[in-house]
């Protein structure tokens, strides 16, 4: 689902993609990112934290976001021609991708915006290699929630920490690091995932 000029101002903000930044750094601080080379980004926005890993760590960087604009918005932004791209493409069907091609896929706040969210997972299950790391950060909502609005709110995913959890669990990943955050009507969770498979 696009978001609205009003998100979009919010999310392409320096302070949102330093954010992103900041929480891919204290990441590397906890697990072991040695041996990342292709990095996905799903829902890359303006594409910050993309050239920051390309820039920053020589990484190979996909970044994809289903909104025209903001991939337009991305490539006007990049730093380096070098093994960074930007493209069009829908979460739930990655089809320029074979399996196996990622080290490590990120989607930062971008999850919600997905209403069939578990085919994104499984097209993340589907294109990270084996040991890969899926970084998961996003708000989740309680049980009481996800049950009065999941049958109305098709548009967007509503899911709990245990849903997420439990999906990638399911699925042959291991949680490598866990982290909850409240906020009154939701709890923004951090989760790092790795393929065992």
């Amino acid at each position: 689902m696009k978001m609205s000029k009003t998100e979009k101002k919010v999310v392409n903000s320096k302070k949102h993609g330093q954010r992103n930044i900041d929480l891919y750094e204290q990441l590397s601080q906890k697990i072991d990112f040695t041996g990342v080379k292709d990095v996905l980004e799903i829902g890359c926005g303006a594409g910050i934290l993309a050239n920051h890993l390309n820039e920053k760590y020589g990484l190979d960087v996909t970044g994809i976001d289903i909104d025209p604009e903001q991939i337009e918005l991305a490539k006007e932004n990049q730093k380096k021609k070098d093994n960074l791209q930007f493209m069009v493409a829908d979460a739930t069907k990655l089809s320029f991708s074979e399996e196996e091609s990622y080290d490590l896929t990120i989607s930062t706040y971008v999850l919600h915006h997905i209403g069939n969210w578990e085919e994104a997972l499984m097209e993340i299950k589907r294109v990270l290699k084996s040991n890969g790391f899926y970084i998961f950060y996003d708000m989740t909502y309680s049980k009481f929630i996800v049950q009065i609005f999941k049958p109305i709110a098709k548009k967007y995913g509503v899911y709990t920490a245990r849903d997420i959890k439990g999906f990638f669990e399911k699925n042959n990943f291991k949680v490598l690091y866990e982290e909850k955050q409240k906020h009154f009507i939701f709890k923004n969770y951090i989760f790092v995932f790795q393929k065992t498979e």
